[in-house]
């Protein structure tokens, strides 16, 4: 694709006919025409994850560490500290007075562990230089990240207390499960321009279907490169590379099982990316995970409504 004129060059429509005829067909090990996954991968300047991101990481590694410990690293950042403080106050949380301080919205509302993974998820945005608008720009990415996290914790609760993921880990994963959009643009704009061209004039599409007729990739999978590079914690790793595989069956089965059925419920709303899942699909995800469908449409009315 010439990225001055929007045309399509001869060499992107061979990479395009190459991808069609092979959506069914190719090995995985097989990857089209100039190979997208090279490309990313001898980038020279893939984007860092921000010191303040690296620290909470090796926080993570840390049993000990306190609340204390959390704060001084939070508040290095005025930005992401007023931007957890905004969270602690927004209607989900319904408080009677507001927070005012890191430490009171930490202790109050959020907790250790929702703040570290929150914060680190948060983090994990910022050095992505996305186009804001279109169907999978950077406001559309970050509305659906904010209402999959809180869509995710009260999935949690629906299931029972021994199978219910880490509730830190299915807040990260949720705010990074479509960073893969954000890293295309970041990186490859031609590429993310002619894509978000075809869902914008496709708009009834799987974003699967789109994403490999025109890149050869899913977001998931550019998503994944990127925190396996950052070196995130490995099952958040696994739940934004699989969450669109309803046959998942590994070793984080809730976890991106859950993020799969997060974002098919959100595909009903506004908030979606993509279009509607069919209601045989959203009942055959939430009785895999042993959930009442109308249980799940609940969670995410009661999600929504708090907005």
């Amino acid at each position: 694709m010439n990225a001055k004129t929007g045309t399509i060059d001869q060499e992107s429509l061979h990479i395009l006919r190459w991808n069609l005829d092979s959506l069914s067909t190719r090995p995985m090990d097989v990857y089209p025409p100039r190979d997208i996954v090279q490309l990313i991968r001898d980038e020279d300047d893939l984007p860092v994850l921000p010191e303040t991101g690296r620290r909470l990481l090796q926080l993570l590694d840390q049993p000990d560490a306190d609340v204390g410990d959390l704060a001084g690293i939070v508040e290095r950042d005025p930005l992401l500290a007023a931007q957890l403080i905004r969270w602690s106050n927004s209607a989900y949380y319904c408080l009677r007075q507001p927070v005012t301080s890191l430490k009171e919205a930490i202790s109050r509302v959020l907790g250790f562990e929702q703040t570290l993974h929150l914060a680190l998820g948060l983090i994990a945005l910022s050095p992505l230089e996305t186009p804001d608008s279109g169907v999978i720009g950077r406001k559309a990415v970050a509305r659906h990240a904010v209402q999959c996290s809180r869509l995710l914790a009260k999935l949690r609760d629906l299931l029972p207390t021994e199978r219910r993921p880490s509730a830190g880990q299915l807040q990260l994963s949720g705010l990074t499960q479509n960073i893969g959009y954000l890293l295309l643009g970041h990186l490859l704009p031609a590429a993310f321009a002619f894509l978000e061209n075809v869902l914008s004039k496709n708009p009834r599409i799987q974003l699967s279907v789109a994403e490999h007729f025109t890149l050869g990739v899913d977001h998931g999978q550019l998503g994944f490169w990127l925190l396996e590079h950052w070196g995130m914690p490995l099952p958040v790793q696994a739940a934004v590379r699989h969450h669109h595989n309803p046959n998942y069956d590994g070793p984080q089965r809730e976890l991106v099982l859950l993020n799969g059925l997060a974002d098919s419920l959100l595909s009903l709303t506004n908030v979606g990316l993509g279009p509607a899942i069919e209601e045989p699909q959203l009942e055959a995800l939430s009785e895999q995970l042993g959930l009442a469908p109308a249980d799940c449409r609940v969670a995410l009315t009661d999600t929504l409504g708090k907005t």
